[in-house]
């Protein structure tokens, strides 16, 4: 038991040198993983929205998509210079980072991530945006609330049908567009780009952009997450298999499949302990 607490001290103190610089390669080998969620977890929350509109415009259709961080480079306790090799980048994308001047060869980006201080924790901005001047700063989120609904050329019936949506499925908006009956949003198309699209407000709704709901070991740090796999291991564990060996008598098939079921749910949970341990100590994402 010593050398457990032992071995999660010392991992403790080596994570410590450097967080933004180690949240920094978290952040890409989330992304590199398809896992953008998990990657939301070290960006600045305002700044979701921008990491929100990359994955829907490049990451989400592109599986073979990466970014490998070359260097980090400290320009201060509040930048870092960060130089990435884009692998498979199609040509949307290199377009994308040449007009914000991020491009240096055909597969190299640098950028430089600012760092954000709230409630004594650290995030990283992400400004890889929309990058549109058509598009507002002020953007939102809206669900379709019917079985389908028509995208159209402009705000009213007459306009042409260009595209339509099904329950469930979203669209960004402008929520600096005032009109009470017609909503203004954005599609994006195969190729990345981005069409201007209007819809009915009375069968959609509008919401914040706050997709990126972490899965409960996500949400913890690394102290609690070794504190808690401690006590799965020695705690949960013997108990379980202790009544699994104990089951007998009347009702004993039923229990013992109750007790089963229970098991696999704290192997699971188990799994998602070691897996996000191991990450945030090691940056190694294990297989789902």
């Amino acid at each position: 038991m010593k050398k457990i607490l032992q071995i999660v001290l010392l991992s403790i103190l080596f994570i410590s040198c450097d967080s933004n610089e180690r949240n920094i390669k978290k952040t890409f080998n989330r992304l590199n993983s398809d896992e953008t969620s998990s990657a939301s977890k070290y960006i600045w929350p305002e700044d979701h929205k921008n990491l929100y509109t990359f994955e829907e415009r490049f990451l989400s259709e592109n599986e073979l998509l990466s970014f490998d961080i070359e260097t980090i480079e400290k320009l201060n306790d509040e930048s870092y210079k960060v130089t990435l090799n884009c692998s498979n980048g199609n040509e949307e994308l290199l377009t994308y980072f040449k007009s914000k001047r991020n491009l240096l060869s055909d597969i190299k980006i640098v950028d430089t991530f600012f760092v954000k201080k709230a409630n004594g924790k650290e995030y990283l901005t992400f400004d890889w945006d929309l990058n549109e001047k058509s598009i507002s700063n002020n953007i939102k989120l809206s669900s379709i609330l019917v079985e389908k609904i028509n995208l159209r050329a402009g705000p009213g019936k007459k306009f042409n049908v260009i595209g339509q949506l099904e329950k469930g499925e979203e669209l960004l908006i402008d929520d600096n567009y005032e009109n009470s009956n017609w909503r203004k949003g954005f599609y994006f198309e195969e190729n990345s780009s981005i069409k201007e699209v209007y819809f009915s407000s009375q069968l959609t709704d509008r919401k914040e952009i706050s997709f990126f709901t972490l899965n409960w070991a996500d949400s913890m740090g690394v102290i609690v997450i070794s504190i808690l796999g401690l006590i799965v291991l020695f705690v949960v564990y013997p108990l379980l298999f202790g009544a699994l060996f104990r089951t007998g008598g009347d009702g004993a098939g039923a229990f013992g499949l109750i007790l089963f079921v229970v098991l696999l749910v704290v192997v699971y949970f188990t799994y998602q302990i070691i897996e996000t341990a191991i990450f945030e100590l090691f940056i190694i994402n294990l297989p789902f």
